[in-house]
């Protein structure tokens, strides 16, 4: 005989027997086991036996099965199998077998009131000396960091040590709404791993945060429809795991073969060990959250050594023509992007983006971008031309909440003609010592990504003989913002530019960004800033 347990994420299960007819499984209720979850299919799977050997089969679903991890349409099933129906957890088992992941049934039957006591959590806790004594020699080996599993399983040795349970489980609150997992299961005196609780007591530790302790009374025990005889249970204890006004849980415990009950003291001793519970979960979790926190900060820094070798690992530095570039993220990772490649007659092309938002995904907007530019700029007619297939790809890919700002410029140095596409971004400026800064001009064409079918045009410049420098910038130098909100803005940029327009343009940019950092004094780099500054003899 073989059966499969549905284990629901409310800590709940429920079993089925398999027998030698095909058992067909989903959400459709004409299904031989029924699924209340909306992501299996109306009929899901089936499992069928062929010389006394289960296949597991997908009827073809959406989202298919996954069987010990592993996704698949069809499998061979063994005992201890875990299967995935969609959301819906199932353990596959045949007859005889023990060695099976833990699961509690929530009983809906009440336990007798005359058998039953609730303390509220504002009753304090009173212990012998000797208990108290425990509680302490016990701080240090329930409060010290560690795996939060290994935790509960000592925390449960305890119990079982010193309450004497035949059975017992701890449940953890998930993180969103009221449903719990169990990570901790016991059973010394049945199927190993499974448990019946019941609803009543489990609802009253776990959401009106009450001690409740169950000794069934002499004239309990004479009444065949009690509680007891159904779920044999003799005597229980469960006490909610209490953070403040946080709820992260309960322990419960009970015995089944022998009449001793519990007293007052022996709940109370079960709330202490529970405090110390509270406080070893509470340093699990942030244990895990700083290793979260440290796993993130070593990916992020990959991603930034990563982002940083899509940038020109060698700008431009000969005698017509010197390129210079600064890209500071406002996080890890950074949403602009700049290029600068030189082509074999002597052009430099180079381009100006930023992706709206900061961080990952705007990162992955613009590597895409760095692709696209890389695939496309060996055919290039014009800049307008680039930013028209660049656009088309954007629309295609991403949705209207994201855009690029760009951009894109060819210079011939031996003729001063600059070939420039504006997409959304800001004009750049042109540099010349002793003379007053300016903006060049084209037409500000829509942002990339915003409208479909879009021909962008571009526009031809032709610069004055005599040295000068074209700088352009992402909004992270006009938007940075001092203690008293005021911003850096275009006409303060400007000026500055004016006073270091006799420096080599990477000396330009370093300078522009030391004046932006001393601007905005105290204030955390709030945007990515990346600056491009080209200079003509």
């Amino acid at each position: 005989m073989a059966e499969l347990v549905i284990l629901n994420p409310s800590g709940r299960s429920r079993t089925h027997q398999l027998g030698t007819e095909p058992v067909t499984m989903g959400r459709d209720p004409g299904c031989d086991i029924p699924l209340d979850d909306l992501s299996t299919s109306r009929r899901h799977a089936r499992i069928r036996i062929e010389d006394g050997i289960y296949h597991l089969e997908d009827l073809g679903s959406k989202n298919g099965l996954v069987v010990n991890n592993i996704e698949t349409r069809s499998a061979v099933l063994k005992s201890g199998d875990e299967i995935l129906i969609g959301t819906v957890r199932a353990l596959f088992r045949e007859d005889g077998d023990r060695d099976i992941s833990a699961s509690v049934i929530i009983a809906e039957d009440e336990p007798r009131h005359e058998a039953t006591t609730f303390i509220g959590d504002e009753k304090e806790l009173i212990l012998s000396r000797r208990r108290l004594e425990t509680l302490y020699e016990l701080t240090d080996r329930l409060t010290r960091l560690r795996d939060r599993d290994e935790l509960l399983e000592d925390a449960m040795n305890i119990c079982c040590e010193m309450l004497r349970f035949e059975r017992g489980a701890i449940a953890v609150k998930q993180s969103k709404g009221n449903l719990v997992d169990w990570p901790v299961v016991r059973n010394l005196r049945g199927r190993e791993g499974e448990l019946t609780v019941s609803r009543t007591i489990l609802s009253r530790a776990l959401v009106q945060d009450e001690r409740v302790i169950v000794n069934e009374t002499d004239q309990a025990m004479i009444d065949p429809t009690v509680s007891m005889v159904r779920n044999n249970i003799r005597s229980a204890m469960c006490v909610p795991l209490l953070s403040g006004d946080r709820n992260l849980g309960v322990i419960y415990g009970d015995r089944v073969t022998t009449g001793t009950t519990y007293d007052q003291e022996d709940i109370d001793f079960l709330a202490g060990i529970a405090r110390l519970v509270t406080t070893g979960l509470i340093n699990a979790q942030l244990m895990e959250e700083q290793k979260l926190k440290l796993q993130l900060e070593n990916e992020m820094g990959m991603a930034r050594q990563i982002q940083t070798g899509l940038f020109p690992a060698k700008l431009p530095d000969r005698d017509d023509v010197k390129v210079g570039a600064l890209n500071h993220p406002g996080f890890h990772v950074s949403g602009d992007y700049y290029d600068v490649v030189e082509f074999d007659d002597g052009r430099i092309f180079f381009l100006m983006a930023d992706v709206t938002g900061e961080g990952v995904a705007a990162s992955l907007l613009m590597a895409n971008l760095q692709a696209a530019v890389r695939v496309t700029l060996p055919d290039c007619k014009s800049t307008g031309d680039l930013l028209t297939q660049w656009n088309d790809l954007i629309c295609v890919n991403t949705d209207a909440s994201r855009f690029i700002t760009a951009l894109a410029g060819i210079v011939d140095p031996a003729t001063r003609k600059i070939d420039l596409g504006v997409a959304g971004h800001h004009m750049p400026h042109v540099v010349r010592q002793g003379q007053k800064c300016a903006s060049l001009e084209a037409e500000p064409e829509y942002p990339l990504g915003v409208i479909e079918d879009v021909k962008f045009e571009s526009t031809e410049i032709t610069l004055e003989p005599g040295p000068c420098t074209i700088v352009t910038y992402t909004d992270g130098i006009i938007e940075a913002m001092n203690d008293a909100t005021d911003q850096y803005g275009t006409e303060r940029t400007m000026a500055f530019l004016e006073t270091v327009a006799d420096l080599p343009p990477q000396k330009m940019i370093d300078k522009l960004r030391a004046d932006v950092k001393r601007f905005c004094g105290n204030q955390p780099q709030g945007d990515d800033i990346t600056v491009l500054a080209i200079h003509l003899p």
